[in-house]
C-alpha cells in the first residue's frame, strides 16, 4: 500500500497544480500527507526541498500541457474505478481514506486509546474490507501507472522529465504561472466547440 499512495500523491499533486480548482487542492493536501506520514521521524525536512534548477522552454512547457491533460483524463476515469472498487467490498471512501491514514501513521485502527475520538475507532469488519479493498486496488495499480506512462509519452514527453518539470513548478511560481496561463489557454479553445441549440 505505501507505493499506491506514494503514487497517488504524486499524481494528484500535479493535477492540483496544472488546473483543477479548490476541491482538488483539498485532494491533494489530503492523499499528500498519507506517503509523508509514512517516512521516518526526522524526514519531514524533505517536504521544502529546494526546487529543482531546470530550464523548460516554451515548446517543452506546451507539451507538458499536453502531456498533463491527457494524464488528467486517465486519471478521471481511474479515481472512478478505484472509487467503485472500494464500494463493491461495502465501505464508503470516507471511511476507508480515515483507515488508511491510520495505517499509514502507524496506529492501529481497532481500538486506538491514546485520546482519540470514539468515532475513529474501526470495527474488524471494515478492517477485512478495508484490506481486501487495498488488495484490488494494488491489483489495478500497475494498470494505471502504466496509463499514465503510456498518455504522457503519447504527448511527447519521457515520464521523467514530467515529474521533474511538476515537482519544479510546485516551487516555481513563474513556471507555475506559464503551466497555468497555457493550461487555461488550451481549456478555453476546446469549449466553444459546445454550440448552443438552435432557436427550433
Amino acid at each position: 500500500m505505501t507505493n499506491f499512495f506514494k503514487y497517488l500523491s504524486s499524481f494528484v499533486l500535479v493535477l492540483a497544480l496544472i488546473g483543477c480548482q479548490n476541491d482538488s487542492d483539498e485532494t491533494a493536501e489530503q492523499t499528500a500527507q498519507q506517503p509523508s506520514q509514512q517516512q521516518q521521524p526526522g524526514q519531514m525536512g524533505q517536504m521544502q526541498q529546494p526546487a529543482p534548477d531546470i530550464d523548460v522552454s516554451e515548446e517543452e512547457a506546451e507539451t507538458f500541457v499536453d502531456a498533463a491533460m491527457e494524464a488528467q483524463q486517465v486519471q478521471m476515469k481511474a479515481q472512478k474505478r478505484m472509487i467503485g472498487i472500494i464500494e463493491e467490498e461495502g465501505l464508503d471512501v470516507q471511511t476507508y481514506q480515515k483507515i488508511a491514514r491510520s495505517t499509514q501513521m502507524g496506529q492501529s485502527p481497532q481500538g486506538q486509546g491514546q485520546g482519540q475520538n470514539q468515532d475513529t475507532t474501526i470495527s474488524d469488519k471494515e478492517m477485512e474490507k478495508f484490506e481486501s479493498a487495498s488488495e484490488s486496488l494494488q491489483e489495478v495499480q500497475g494498470e494505471i501507472q502504466q496509463e499514465v506512462t503510456s498518455a504522457v509519452e503519447d504527448a511527447g514527453m519521457e515520464m521523467q522529465r514530467f515529474q521533474q518539470i511538476s515537482q519544479a513548478a510546485q516551487q516555481d511560481a513563474e513556471l507555475r504561472k506559464t503551466i497555468q496561463s497555457k493550461m487555461q489557454e488550451r481549456q478555453g479553445s476546446q469549449m466553444p466547440q459546445q454550440q448552443p441549440p438552435s432557436g427550433n
